[in-house]
């Protein structure tokens, strides 16, 4: 029996389709029943169809390990990509919380409940990764420093727990995604949001170079350590690296609209990033430009993916095919959502 966390969230939604395609059967964990509760229309969308006879809805939280526990009894195999993204400093507590401890409380119970196996979804931000600095691999396993992003602090701490639950007996493999693309829910807040930016034809794009992967490469991934079940094996994935420049260029295109023609150097959103957060504070919108994603986006980062194509015997999915899909995606979705 395959327990899957997160399921309702952008990578969750796309295993719960995989696994119901592949007709396994699993439980699948929810905050609150019914499923709407915690999950996006987009996302529940993914689930229904034929299968739905091998998936059973549980309801728990990372955040409460008596329950979790009690879910844990008859699972053979985790997948734990329940996991809360933001890149305000604001929410750092919430991070720790839900990805940290969460993690942490994650492994505890799989220990105490003999789960065989646990596939954890990490993030390539918690390698030692150098801004402009020389191409990451998995030989760069722990940063130097603990890293200076709430989101990337909270899945160092995740990834810590994972490992010392490997020392004490739990059975573990990881993957390390670089920035997922795929469909998804473009009024949300994940990748598929970029697009919806796009659209906006703002004119500025950020200098720095960042890593992409097609969402179903990480997704083929998963299920094979999570069939395969091999202790201690971990997988970067990576497609491919472009400049933000390049990304935005294609998203653009993928949609007909205008691509952003002028550089915003560093130097320029580290002045902006303060100004925004007072706006922020004054109006109560949501930030355009945290310290977080200035950050990032002027960082050159560059990822080595090779370890996908050794692993699984087959090549990454184009992600410049990715992105004119997930555009095509866009459209339909803004036609239907117009009146």
């Amino acid at each position: 029996m395959i327990l899957l966390t997160g399921a309702t969230g952008f990578l969750g939604s796309h295993l719960t389709r995989e696994l119901l395609r592949r007709g396994v059967k699993f439980k699948a964990l929810c905050r609150a029943l019914p499923p709407i509760e915690c999950g996006t229309s987009w996302a529940l969308a993914q689930v229904r169809g034929e299968g739905q006879e091998k998936m059973e809805w549980v309801e728990g939280d990372v955040n409460d390990p008596e329950g979790l526990l009690e879910i844990f009894e008859d699972v053979d195999v985790i997948i734990h990509t329940a996991a809360k993204v933001s890149f305000q400093y604001e929410d750092r507590d919430e991070l720790l919380k839900v990805n940290g401890e969460g993690t942490a409380n994650v492994v505890n119970m799989a220990l105490e409940a003999g789960v065989k196996h646990l596939v954890y979804v990490s993030s390539v931000s918690v390698l030692n990764r150098v801004p402009d600095g020389p191409v990451v691999t998995l030989a760069d396993r722990w940063p130097a420093q603990r890293p200076n992003s709430a989101y990337a602090e909270s899945k160092f701490d995740a990834e810590r727990a994972v490992w010392r639950g490997q020392a004490e007996g739990l059975s573990v493999s990881v993957v390390y995604p670089s920035t997922i693309i795929g469909v998804g829910d473009f009024a949300g807040t994940n990748t598929p949001s970029l697009w919806r930016h796009v659209a906006k034809e703002r004119s500025f794009y950020p200098t720095g170079r960042a890593g992409f992967v097609d969402v179903q490469d990480v997704v083929d991934a998963i299920l094979h350590l999570a069939d395969t079940q091999i202790d201690g094996q971990r997988i970067l994935l990576n497609a491919d690296n472009l400049t933000w420049k390049e990304f935005l260029e294609q998203a653009a295109a993928s949609i007909d609209a205008e691509p952003p023609t002028r550089s915003m150097p560093a130097w320029q959103s580290a002045f902006l990033w303060p100004v925004d957060k007072v706006r922020t504070m004054i109006t109560g919108q949501k930030p355009i430009i945290t310290r977080e994603t200035h950050r990032s986006t002027q960082s050159d980062f560059r990822y080595d993916g090779s370890s996908f194509t050794e692993i699984l015997s087959k090549p990454y999915r184009d992600i410049y095919d990715t992105i004119r899909r997930v555009g095509t995606a866009y459209l339909s979705h803004r036609s239907e959502a117009r009146p």
